[in-house]
């Protein structure tokens, strides 16, 4: 059976009632539904609480009682602004009444003499209306095509690692950033057995959009699957390539291919062992040797994954890089070298720019323990030096091993309830270790479970929060405990604060934190000072503490 085709109504608003009655019978012959009213609030009537949605067009006499056609179309523009009104008049455009510039000020208003004739009037409704509803065909479907990327994206998103971890012997975070919606970039980072250290895979898909996007996903896909393979534990980096090229030309055939910088780093060994399939080198910045020098002199590569069917990727195409503690891993797709002051294209950022941004950052960061940030505030370094746009995707990875130091904590912790109270426990812990006043220890802790329980409930999508994971530093300076947190949740900040005035925001989260079985634990004006800062898509939070001694009658004073 044929789909019945859509009626198409339309309003028509006139104070003759010949001229209602003609113009039903007219639009009646060409398959429309006319709905005639007299008066223009019998119109409103109609059309209010989302009554307009059902007409495509309106026919409107311009001079009707109280109320002329020109109010009315202000009322309608304040329900939709583009359905076509029709101003049917009789009125002569050249007396002097200014009504046709009034008609033209309005994108979807048109001017019909009422001395038209029928067929005229007929193919000029005709036109206008289905040119509408072409355009709501054509808005329709690019709704459907955004709310398709939006679930690429999404998917996208969650197909990716946790954007930081750190273990007790090594760490990564990174930057990944769309040009548009969905990326061709691929990140994957694989543990490798017995802690030994952590495969890192960074891959740029040729292309942009949904072919790209979708060819990441396969890719990201196979690559899950790679621990649970025989060998995975002697894998090398030409191996995982060959593996990956082998997938890549029988599975997405050979319309595309791949860009690749594959990465074994071993913290134990303090080595690195990668190969560039086509893909930027692997840069290492030291902030204890500024000048490493040249970490692939014989120019070791190869080609992109599935450009060349019968490409087998060997040993020798391997460079092995010993590292220093200090020394970090920077990875990243050429992206990074497309930074320009504008969309067009004008002036690109130089290669000797962009070098020096990228080590004064990873630099200082590295000395700091605040390298979590550094791929983020790159681009903050970029605008800041007028290089804003980026019109590539990007992907920055930042990788190497945990330097230890007995007076600063730093850890990553999942987006999990459980995980949060094992965390606040080693926290307790490893405060007393440091023989901190037991009250600052509660403090310290009280603030940790408030930020990054409300962070659990409130700063991700609960289809998000099972992959993410924070990252916090803790340390004493010289009067203060200093707490800062990094997070991808929202940008609303967990707790409002005036430096120094926290009574009221205090008491509203005792009441949230009694929810929780805390009781009200929650200490007024633990904090001093509280300063949040965003770089992109991560949240830096810093919570000041301030340190108490003790007089010899037990009294407190604040430092």
């Amino acid at each position: 059976m044929d789909k019945q085709k859509e009626k198409v109504n339309i309003l028509v608003i006139d104070d003759e009632r010949l001229i209602r009655l003609t113009l039903n019978a007219k639009l009646r012959q060409i398959g429309y539904n006319a709905v005639c009213v007299a008066t223009i609030p019998e119109a409103v009537v109609l059309l209010n609480d989302g009554g307009y949605k059902q007409f495509k067009a309106i026919i409107t006499d311009i001079m009707m009682g109280d109320m002329d056609g020109f109010v009315f179309r202000d009322i309608l523009r304040g329900m939709d602004k583009s359905i076509p009104i029709f101003f049917m008049t009789a009125l002569d455009p050249e007396e002097g009444s200014g009504f046709l510039k009034r008609i033209m000020e309005d994108s979807y208003s048109f001017y019909l003499p009422k001395s038209i004739k029928p067929d005229l009037l007929l193919k000029r409704v005709q036109s206008i209306v289905a040119s509408r509803r072409v355009n709501e065909l054509i808005k329709a479907k690019d709704k459907e095509v955004m709310e398709s990327l939006n679930l690429g994206a999404h998917l996208q998103r969650n197909m990716l690692p946790p954007r930081v971890r750190i273990t007790d012997t090594s760490f990564y975070t990174y930057w990944w950033k769309p040009k548009d919606i969905v990326s061709g970039d691929l990140l994957e980072v694989l543990p490798l057995p017995d802690n030994a250290g952590n495969l890192y895979v960074l891959g740029d898909i040729r292309g942009h959009g949904a072919s790209a996007s979708l060819s990441m996903m396969a890719v990201q896909s196979f690559l899950k699957q790679l621990p649970a393979s025989d060998n995975f534990a002697a894998a090398t980096p030409a191996s995982i390539a060959n593996l990956m090229h082998r997938f890549y030309t029988s599975s997405l055939g050979t319309a595309s291919y791949m860009t690749a910088l594959i990465c074994i780093h071993r913290p134990e060994s303090k080595t690195v062992d990668w190969i560039s399939c086509g893909a930027p080198d692997l840069h290492v910045v030291d902030p204890l040797n500024k000048d490493p020098g040249e970490i692939n002199p014989g120019k070791k590569g190869s080609l992109p994954i599935g450009l060349v069917p019968d490409t087998v990727y060997s040993e020798d195409d391997v460079v092995r890089t010993q590292l220093t503690d200090t020394a970090l891993c920077v990875a990243f797709t050429d992206g990074v070298f497309d930074v320009y002051k504008d969309q067009d294209g004008h002036e690109p950022m130089s290669d000797q720019l962009r070098l020096e941004l990228q080590n004064e950052l990873l630099q200082d960061a590295r000395l700091n323990n605040t390298v979590v940030a550094s791929p983020y505030k790159f681009q903050l370094a970029c605008e800041a030096y007028g290089y804003p746009v980026f019109i590539d995707d990007v992907t920055e990875l930042i990788f190497g091993s945990l330097t230890k130091e007995d007076s600063v904590l730093i850890k990553s912790i999942p987006m999990d309830a459980a995980a949060i109270d094992r965390m606040a426990q080693e926290i307790e812990e490893w405060c007393f270790s440091q023989n901190w006043d037991p009250e600052v220890v509660t403090e310290v802790e009280l603030v940790f479970e408030e930020k990054m329980m409300n962070l659990f409930d409130h700063g991700y999508d609960m289809r998000d929060r099972a992959g993410e994971q924070a990252c916090f530093k803790l340390r004493k300076t010289g009067t203060h405990v200093e707490l800062t947190v990094w997070d991808w949740g929202t940008q609303e900040p967990s707790i409002a604060v005036a430096a120094g005035d926290l009574e009221v925001e205090l008491e509203l989260r005792n009441r949230d934190f009694s929810g929780r079985g805390r009781g009200r634990l929650m200490v007024r004006k633990i904090c001093s000072s509280i300063e949040r800062k965003r770089f992109d898509t991560l949240n830096e939070t810093v919570y000041r503490i301030r340190l108490k001694d003790k007089t010899e009658n037990g009294q407190e004073t604040e430092k």
